[in-house]
């Protein structure tokens, strides 16, 4: 049995999806799969479902719930009563936000080690994972919408280490389009626009670099009140000088022109 909590919940059983329609039964499983392994208090699922209204008949409510889900899945082994609270049994690689942070973590590494097309492959591999927002629908139960929050910003992040790894394998014409989307739904995530500013300038528009740096410019004094980061700005200055940092070549050609660099973290 698999779980899906990288979109809507969903329940794979061999080739059969489970329908787990009632928005309580969905709330509690997506409750311990998010802490898959682990026992959940009672009093944490009673709060989370109900709320301090829920009063003595909450024990009650819960197990009721917890007959029901069991029902749907078809065995009582997966969620395990323990003295304290309830627990899903099932191994970590079941759950899809597991394997997400499994590949992210295995990516960052060989990322950090220098094996950029290994890396982009795990990288790759965690994103198509994702079906849509993590835990879509469930939302308004306050402990799923701080993990959904967590897990929306793990995949961001991730996905900045993606576009990293994919722009020192030279895929930058590739990756332009991409970028133009993120930038327009992400305004404020200057790392996105620090990208495409890269990508653009290494597919021969530099113009168009520059274009994508006063755009973010303008968004943020008109809206906030701000300049770009001091990053953001060493990049535009990077571009504007041609600085060899920005060409994308091997670490030995690079440091050959160290002297010339204007040093910035968003420069690959």
């Amino acid at each position: 049995m698999r779980f899906g909590i990288l979109g809507a919940l969903e329940v794979i059983d061999g080739d059969s999806q489970l329908p787990v329609r009632s928005v309580k039964q969905q709330a509690l499983l997506a409750l311990l799969l998010c802490r898959a392994g682990t026992v959940v208090h009672t009093d944490v699922l009673i709060d989370a479902l109900w709320g301090p209204e829920a009063g003595e008949l909450g024990s009650t409510r819960l197990r009721l719930q917890l007959h029901r889900l069991r029902r749907i899945l078809g065995t009582r082994e997966v969620i395990v009563r323990r003295s304290s609270g309830y627990a899903l049994h099932a191994p970590a690689e079941a759950v899809d936000a597991h394997r997400f942070e499994r590949f992210v973590f295995d990516g960052r590494r060989h990322l950090a080690a220098g094996r950029v097309s290994e890396a982009s492959q795990l990288l790759h591999s965690a994103l198509r994972l994702w079906r849509g927002p993590a835990l879509h629908g469930l939302e308004d139960t306050p402990l799923l919408h701080q993990e959904a929050t967590r897990l929306n910003e793990e995949r961001l992040a991730a996905l900045g280490d993606c576009i990293d790894a994919d722009l020192r394998l030279a895929r930058h014409a590739d990756l332009i389009g991409e970028l133009s989307v993120l930038v327009k739904e992400y305004p404020l995530q200057e790392r996105f626009r620090g990208q495409l500013m890269i990508a653009l300038y290494r597919a021969g528009r530099q113009a168009d670099a520059l274009q994508a740096y006063r755009d973010g410019r303008r968004y943020l004094t008109e809206n906030l009140g701000l300049e770009p980061s001091a990053d953001l700005r060493r990049l535009e200055l990077a571009i504007l000088t041609s600085d060899a940092s920005l060409s994308g070549a091997p670490r030995g050609h690079a440091r050959r022109h160290a002297r010339r660099r204007t040093h910035c973290s968003l420069c690959g």
